[in-house]
């Protein structure tokens, strides 16, 4: 067959190069002897195919280190040193690691008073420096002040519930201070990933940053500092000479964090950076963005269990329940003292005690888990259930009113991570609908270009790409398609994130 003009022959195996090695030895013997022989002399053992065999060997080594030369060339797949070398040709600088940033509660022992706070340090327990960020006045028993990191890196972050001891506490406040469960220290980050080094990359290639311009808005906010995910620019927003900037930040599963809002003391570094390196007559204004929750339940079409005849790979039930084909989604109403009784709200027809499996999507955690139903009555609306374990979260919190219970797959839980995935990767909608504004202050990049601020077919494929063992999927319901404009310039635009999430059998 012949090859396609536009391609060039890249062979798969060695045994390909020995075999076209060979056919080009018996072409070449034809002209000197008849077919008989030249068969004989081109068989496995043969001279000529042992030279073949080893020349096979040699060649695809070659093809081998040329494929891996070019990946390591391309910006779409080049990693680690190779791509830094890539940055550092572009001239791009080293991001230095970032410091993390949230807040503490502090803890007044005397009745009614209450303290000042300006810029005291804290140590962490591992003995990493911290500040108070800014000055604030007159905080209550129990009340809590924003905090960022001198030191910088991954060792920075602190989960809610630590203790940080003050260098030296304001009058009435005691040494201890535990970080928030509301806004735990996140953010502190070792090194930029490959990703983001990429972003960085096309950003240089594609919007050429230059005098000033939206692109070089871009780099300058991304070279500022580690833990904005990505800019987003708005120019003109507040008229000719205006610009504003928009951060995002990127989700850590591993820290429960599942913000894409920057914290006010990490926009405020890239802020510096904006004024420091843009003209002083453009007025310029950097926020993060408004997170707005979106629920959404997904019709698939997986394997039937074993005990359907099926091959194991997709459902866990031979009939996955609860079913669903329309809104309302199944949800929870009531829950037990011991988080293990609920109410599910559904039309579906009774669970089989002992056997059906079901998953529930906590929204704190963004993560399937998967119970069994030991026990269920009729309630008015659905059922009331018993399972084997409660329904907690990392936190030991108990599952909230409203959030989704669907039927149990083989991979909800990695079903769950890819949801993330696709979500942490969507970008915030228009800071405005105003005509008169418009199209001079339309984000870049543009929404069609990158960045999708909306919930598509993308995020399907996404997931389809992901798990072969999804046939199909397709949207069931959706609160939210696209993230709301702000009513005025001064709000800041928003981003989709995950609220509720449920997958039903197609």
């Amino acid at each position: 067959m012949a090859l396609p003009t536009d391609k060039l022959y890249v062979p798969a195996t060695a045994g390909e190069i020995r075999d076209d090695f060979l056919t080009d030895v018996r072409l070449e013997a034809r002209k000197f002897a008849d077919e008989s022989q030249v068969d004989q002399i081109t068989r496995p053992g043969t001279d000529w195919f042992i030279l073949a065999t080893a020349v096979g060997n040699l060649g695809i080594l070659q093809y081998s280190n040329i494929a891996k030369a070019d990946a390591n060339s391309n910006i779409l797949t080049a990693t680690g040193d190779n791509l830094d070398a890539i940055r550092e040709s572009l001239g791009l600088p080293f991001v230095d690691a970032s410091p993390a940033s949230g807040r503490v509660v502090v803890s007044i022992p005397v009745t009614g008073a209450t303290a000042n706070f300006n810029n005291e340090q804290l140590v962490l327990p591992n003995g990493k420096r911290a500040r108070v960020d800014g000055v604030h006045i007159a905080i209550p028993d129990q009340g809590e002040v924003p905090v960022v990191t001198i030191d910088t890196g991954a060792d920075c972050n602190a989960a809610a519930g630590t203790v940080l001891r003050f260098v030296s506490p304001p009058v009435n406040v005691k040494t201890e201070a535990k970080v928030s469960t509301n806004a735990p220290l996140v953010g502190g980050l070792n090194e930029e990933n490959d990703e983001r080094k990429r972003d960085r990359i096309i950003n240089r290639l594609r919007n050429v940053p230059a005098g000033g311009n939206w692109g070089y808005v871009v780099e300058t906010s991304l070279n500022a500092l580690a833990t904005a995910q990505y800019a987003f620019v708005y120019p003109a927003l507040g008229g000719p000479g205006s610009v504003k900037v928009v951060l995002t930040k990127d989700i850590d599963p591993d820290q429960y964090d599942f913000s894409r809002a920057l914290s006010a003391q990490a926009t405020s570094i890239v802020r510096a950076a904006l004024h420091a390196n843009m003209p002083d007559e453009i007025e310029i204004v950097v926020s993060s963005v408004t997170q707005q929750a979106t629920d959404v339940a997904l019709s698939v079409v997986l394997p039937a269990a074993v005990s359907a005849g099926g091959s194991g790979l997709g459902w866990l039930d031979a009939t996955p329940w609860p079913a669903c084909s329309a809104a309302p989604i199944p949800y929870i109403n009531v829950i037990s003292a011991d988080a293990k009784t609920i109410d599910v709200i559904t039309t579906s027809p009774a669970p089989v005690v002992g056997q059906t499996h079901i998953a529930w999507w906590s929204k704190a955690d963004q993560a399937f888990y998967i119970r069994t139903i030991v026990a269920s009555s009729v309630i008015g609306g659905g059922f009331q259930v018993t399972l084997d374990l409660p329904l907690r979260d990392h936190n030991n919190s108990p599952a909230q009113i409203g959030e989704y219970i669907s039927p149990a797959a083989v991979n909800s839980v990695a079903y769950g991570k890819s949801w993330q995935t696709s979500m942490r990767t969507l970008g915030p909608g228009e800071n405005t609908a105003d005509a008169n504004r418009l199209p001079r202050s339309l984000r870049r990049p543009f929404l069609a270009d990158d960045w999708y601020a909306a919930l598509s077919t993308k995020q399907l494929n996404e997931i389809l790409s992901a798990h072969a063992e999804i046939v199909d999927a397709a949207w069931l319901y959706r609160s939210v398609t696209s993230p709301s404009t702000p009513a005025s310039v001064v709000t800041p635009p928003a981003v989709l994130v995950p609220g509720n999430f449920g997958m039903y059998k197609l």
